[in-house]
């Protein structure tokens, strides 16, 4: 798996820390959202209304400006709007509620990192798998943990992004010692401080937490093999018409090279 790091990312990752003061005059507890739009070819192909949690990066953050929502999700969905003729509206939200927002049809698609599971499946569509990712342990430098087995064996505590399949690994592997955050800018702050001794999250997102703010990403991965996660773009059951334009156009970016070339953006 390719590691990512964003280009530019380290003044995103000041912000990783700082993204829970910026997402806190957009992004409260009552879910409060800020949207930001997207370019496509055709406005008159409709609006596309995409939902994601903006603390995310290489995938999903804020640019400089505080403001507009950009990564490697943004760049997807903005190509995928432009071959299907629409135009991207971006809604930042908590992570716990995008897929709930797909459900309830208050956005059209829910684009954010989201891993494909069973559950999720239960209450929404999921396009074709754009990227395959694993969980990564998150460290200070000097920390005691040096491995997975470590962080099970020993009685250190993890902090998560609630309704991520970080949460939901964690939880179910150290039980109480897992600290739930509604936002990765949390997490990150509360390590930062010394509130829990590692984070259990996404390793493209772990790799760029890491370089800007001195942190360590264990080589040995949360979980085997067999954990590995499968993003794709959530979309309402009752919309398939949707979701196979989705699907014609994530196989002909494929086909064309284009991930190739966004991964390598966001590679390091």
């Amino acid at each position: 798996m390719k590691k990512f790091l964003a280009v530019a990312m380290s003044v995103a990752m000041v912000f990783g820390v700082a993204a829970c003061s910026s997402s806190d005059k957009t992004t409260d507890t009552k879910n409060e959202e800020t949207t930001t739009e997207g370019e496509a070819t055709d406005a008159e192909g409709g609006v596309l209304k995409m939902g994601t949690s903006a603390d995310f990066p290489p995938f999903e953050s804020y640019d400089d400006d505080g403001k507009t929502i950009v990564g490697y999700d943004v760049d997807m969905m903005t190509e995928i709007c432009n071959r299907i003729g629409m135009t991207l509206e971006i809604t930042d939200m908590n992570f716990d509620s995008v897929v709930t927002a797909v459900q309830t049809g208050k956005i059209d698609v829910g684009v954010s990192g989201i891993t494909i599971t069973d559950e999720r499946k239960e209450n929404v569509d999921f396009s074709d798998s754009y990227y395959v990712a694993a969980q990564s342990i998150l460290v200070p430098e000097g920390s005691a943990i040096t491995s997975y087995q470590d962080l099970l064996d020993g009685s250190y505590t993890a902090g998560v992004q609630l309704g991520t399949t970080g949460d939901i690994m964690a939880t179910e592997k150290l039980g109480d010692r897992v600290s739930q955050y509604e936002k990765y800018g949390d997490a990150l702050a509360a390590l930062l401080a010394g509130k829990v001794d590692c984070m259990v999250l996404d390793t493209g997102v772990a790799d760029a937490f890491a370089k800007a703010n001195n942190l360590v990403v264990l080589e040995e991965p949360f979980g085997g093999e067999e954990d590995a996660e499968y993003y794709g773009i959530a979309v309402s059951k009752d919309n398939t018409e949707l979701l196979d334009k989705i699907n014609a156009a994530l196989a002909d970016m494929t086909a064309e090279g284009f991930f190739d070339e966004l991964n390598e953006k966001y590679a390091g």
